[in-house]
C-alpha cells in the first residue's frame, strides 16, 4: 500500500522495498538517476549511466545488464589503437630516449656521399655502376647487405670466398657464416672440406702458399657456425653475429646461406630487414648466398629482393632461336649462365645481361669470352 515505505510514499509501481527513488532493478544504492559528482548527464544518457556511453545503444545495453547482475558501472572502453595516445604527457625536450631517433638533416656537416666499392676480383665489379652511369663501380657497393642468387653449383659460395680472401688480405677482419655444411671435418675424414677448400681458392687468388696465407690473411677471418641441427635458432645466431662483429670490428661478412638460418623459410625476407638494419649502424658490408625455387624466384620472393640493398642473380637461359645462339656465341636449344643486378639502391646497374663461366681451378665467376659486343661490359672507375 501507497504510504507504508518510507522509500516510496507514492507507491510507485516497479519498486521493490528499500529502493531508493530512481534505482532500477539490480542496482547498487547510489546508482540511481543521478549521476555522479563531478559529471554532467550527456544527452541520450539513461538513468545510472556513466558519461562516455551516450547515444551507444550496444554500451548502453552492456552497463544496463551488468548492473542488473549487481556490478558497478563499467569504465568507458578504448579503441588499442588510441592507447599510446592517451599514455600520459608528451615527453619533453629533456628526455633524450625519445629525441635520440629523431634526426635533423640541417644539422648534418656531411650531407652529399659518393659510394664506394669493395673489390671482388670477379664479374661482380662489373654489376653496378658509378653515378654518373659511365663506368663500373669496380666492386661491390660497399656497407651494403647483398643477397647473392642462383642455382646451386654456379660459383655461388667460390666467388664469395674469393671476394672474402681479398678483403681479408688488405687486412680488413671478416666473417664467414656457415649453415650449410661443417666447415672442418674430423680429421681422417677423408674430405675435401669447406676449410680445405676455402685455403686453396685463398692460395690462388691471393698468389701466396700456404704459410704467407695463414700468416697475412687467415689471420684476419672468423668462422661462425650456425647450424640447424646443433639447435640454433635465429636470435642465436644474432646474439653470436653481434658479439663477433662488435668484438673483432669485422668490416666484411659472407653468409651461406641466409635460407638455412631459418629452415622454416618463412621468415628470410624479415630476418634480411633486421640484419641489414644492424649491418648499417656498424658498417658492415655483406654478402648473403640464397638459394632459387622451381620458379627460378629467390626463395623469400619479391620481399626478400625488395629488402635487400643490391641483388645479384644467376639465371640460365636458353638460347631459344639460331639468331640468339650466335649472338651469345652458344649452339641453338643449349643453355648458358647469365647474371644480372636486378637491383642497387645505392648505385645505377649494369643494364643487360652478363654470359658467366667459372674460372679454372678456383671456380670463380667471370665474364664469359662470348659476352656480346652490343652488351660490352662498361671499363672500370679511376
Amino acid at each position: 500500500m501507497a504510504g507504508n515505505d518510507p522509500n516510496n510514499p507514492q507507491g510507485m509501481p516497479g519498486m521493490m522495498p528499500g529502493m531508493m527513488p530512481g534505482q532500477m532493478p539490480g542496482m547498487m544504492p547510489g546508482q540511481g538517476m543521478m549521476p555522479q559528482q563531478g559529471m554532467m548527464p550527456q544527452q541520450g544518457m539513461m538513468p545510472g549511466m556513466m558519461p562516455g556511453y551516450g547515444g551507444n545503444p550496444m554500451m548502453q545495453m552492456m552497463q544496463m545488464m551488468q548492473m542488473m547482475m549487481g556490478g558497478a558501472p563499467a569504465m568507458p572502453m578504448m579503441d588499442p589503437s588510441a592507447m599510446p595516445f592517451a599514455m600520459g604527457n608528451v615527453a619533453q625536450d629533456a628526455d633524450s630516449g625519445l629525441d635520440a631517433d629523431i634526426i635533423r638533416p640541417a644539422t648534418l656537416t656531411e650531407l652529399i656521399r659518393e659510394q664506394k666499392p669493395m673489390p671482388t676480383g670477379s664479374v661482380l665489379d662489373y654489376l653496378c655502376l658509378t653515378s654518373d652511369a659511365q663506368h663500373a663501380l669496380g666492386g661491390l657497393p660497399m656497407g651494403c647487405t647483398i643477397t647473392f642468387v642462383g642455382p646451386p653449383g654456379k660459383g655461388k659460395t667460390r666467388t664469395s670466398l674469393a671476394t672474402l680472401l681479398r678483403v681479408a688480405a688488405t687486412g680488413t677482419k671478416v666473417a664467414f657464416v656457415v649453415a650449410e655444411e661443417g666447415f672442418h671435418n674430423a680429421e681422417g675424414s677423408g674430405r675435401d672440406d669447406l676449410c680445405s677448400r676455402m685455403v686453396k681458392i685463398g692460395m690462388q687468388v691471393c698468389g701466396m702458399d700456404e704459410a704467407t696465407l695463414r700468416e697475412k690473411v687467415l689471420a684476419n677471418v672468423y668462422v661462425l657456425e650456425s647450424q640447424y641441427h646443433k639447435g640454433q635458432t635465429w636470435d642465436d645466431f644474432i646474439a653470436k653475429y653481434r658479439y663477433l662483429v662488435e668484438k673483432e670490428q669485422i668490416g666484411f661478412v659472407v653468409i651461406d646461406s641466409l635460407n638455412m638460418l631459418d629452415p622454416t623459410k618463412n621468415r628470410t625476407a624479415d630476418n634480411l630487414s633486421a640484419l641489414k638494419t644492424y649491418n648499417h649502424e656498424k658498417g658492415v658490408t655483406c654478402v648473403c648466398i640464397g638459394q632459387i625455387r622451381d620458379t627460378g624466384m629467390p626463395v623469400g620472393g619479391e620481399a626478400l629482393m625488395h629488402t635487400a640493398d643490391a641483388v645479384f642473380l644467376i639465371e640460365e637461359m636458353g638460347l631459344g632461336s639460331k639468331e640468339m645462339a650466335e649472338q651469345w656465341g652458344g649452339k641453338y636449344r643449349d643453355k648458358i649462365d647469365v647474371i644480372r643486378a636486378v637491383k642497387s639502391v645505392t648505385t645505377p646497374t649494369f643494364p643487360h645481361m652478363v654470359r658467366v663461366a667459372q674460372e679454372a681451378g678456383t671456380g670463380v665467376l667471370a665474364a664469359h669470352e662470348a659476352q656480346p659486343a652490343d652488351y660490352a661490359l662498361p671499363s672500370l672507375a679511376g
